[in-house]
C-alpha cells in the first residue's frame, strides 16, 4: 500500500513537471496547429509588438514561455525579418534569453507564361 502511494505521488509529480505546469503566471493557448503553448503578459506584449511592425509583414511569429526566457517560433520571409523579430523580443525581455527558432521560408515565384496571339 505504501509503495503504491509513493509511486502514485512520484508519477503525479513527474507528469506535472513534464506538462509544463512549472511556468508561473502563464496561460495555455491553442494555436492554429492545434498544439498548446504557454504565454504570459511578456509573451503577449512581444507578439503585439511583432504584429504591429510593418517590416515583419507576411510573417507568422509566436512567443511563448521557455524555461530561461522566451521562445520565438513561426515563419518569416527573409533572414532580416528573423533577426528583427529577435531584436524586438530582446528589447522587451529583462531577465532571461530569447531563443529564436523562427523558420525562413522561401516563396515560390509565380511562373508567367507569355502567350502569342496571331491576327
Amino acid at each position: 500500500m505504501k509503495k503504491a502511494l509513493i509511486s502514485s505521488i512520484l508519477l503525479l509529480g513527474m507528469t506535472w513537471l513534464v506538462s509544463g505546469c512549472s511556468a508561473t503566471n502563464g496561460t495555455i493557448t491553442a494555436t492554429k496547429e492545434a498544439s498548446t503553448r504557454v504565454t504570459n503578459s511578456l509573451t503577449r506584449n512581444i507578439e503585439k509588438k511583432l504584429n504591429n511592425c510593418k517590416e515583419l509583414e507576411g510573417s507568422n511569429i509566436y512567443a511563448e514561455v521557455a524555461p530561461n526566457g522566451v521562445l520565438l517560433t513561426g515563419t518569416v520571409i527573409t533572414e532580416k525579418q528573423k533577426y528583427l523579430a529577435s531584436a524586438i523580443a530582446n528589447s522587451l525581455v529583462k531577465k532571461g534569453t530569447v531563443i529564436n527558432r523562427i523558420t525562413t521560408i522561401k516563396l515560390k515565384a509565380k511562373k508567367t507564361i507569355s502567350v502569342k496571339t496571331e491576327k
